[in-house]
């Protein structure tokens, strides 16, 4: 099936989190999908908007919620999502340091701060938790920390799924690109032993920035340990 027009929705984007005035429908800049226990879709449509899209699992429109804003429920570039087994909604909202929790219409919940800059998250179902972390760098700015003096690097968090952080991924050895480090952590898979796969979108926020060399890694394999 196809989700959306071809249309991006007018919400004011010109090309930073800053410049979105209101949310549209689907969609501007999509950034994420994931598929509810029951089929259902949901959708974080973050780039370009600033909004979560529910649909049937025909594709039908069932809902949306979100605007621009720091606030429960508002979003600056909603960028990961996942759905828990009992249907729990989390979204990472990047640009404002946080993951909001939603019932699974929307309503919220909760939300987890104790996360810096999340760009995607995911679990097998069994009460755990991954989440990318991107870094900020000095001059850069946070909806909910303000302007960055000190970079803060990139890393990966384990959480259960009410938000207790378990086990953290940092930087080693403050090298982002060294074996075991994060230089742009972008998207993750968990396999069925528990093994984690890290993508990373290195040349878009490094290389090009100057702040990685060109042989930095992009892809990375980390085993669990039981």
């Amino acid at each position: 099936m196809t989700l959306g027009t071809g249309q991006a929705a007018d919400t004011g984007y010109t090309g930073t989190p800053d410049s979105i005035t209101q949310a549209g429908p689907p969609f501007n800049r999509p950034t994420n999908l994931a598929i509810a226990p029951n089929g259902e879709l949901y959708v974080s449509d973050g780039y370009g908007n600033a909004r979560v899209h529910r649909f049937s699992a025909k594709g039908e429109l069932l809902q949306s919620w979100g605007a621009p804003g720091t606030g429960p429920g508002e979003f600056n570039t909603p960028h990961g999502i996942w759905v828990l087994p009992d249907g729990r909604v989390l979204v990472a909202d990047r640009e404002n340091d946080r993951i909001q929790v939603f019932s699974p219409t929307g309503e919220y919940i909760t939300q987890w701060l104790d996360v810096r800059r999340p760009t995607q998250l995911i679990s097998r179902g069994d009460g755990i938790v991954y989440v990318s972390e991107l870094q900020w760098m000095p001059g850069q700015k946070s909806f909910r920390q303000g302007s960055i003096s000190q970079r803060q690097a990139a890393r990966v968090s384990v959480y259960d799924d009410d938000g207790t952080l378990l086990s953290r991924l940092d930087e080693i050895g403050g090298n982002p690109c060294a074996s075991g480090s994060f230089c742009a952590p972008h998207s993750l898979a968990v396999d069925s032993r528990g093994d984690l796969y890290v993508g990373e979108v290195t040349y878009t926020f490094a290389v090009s920035r100057g702040n990685a060399p060109e042989d930095c890694h992009m892809f990375q394999k980390l085993a669990r340990v039981r």
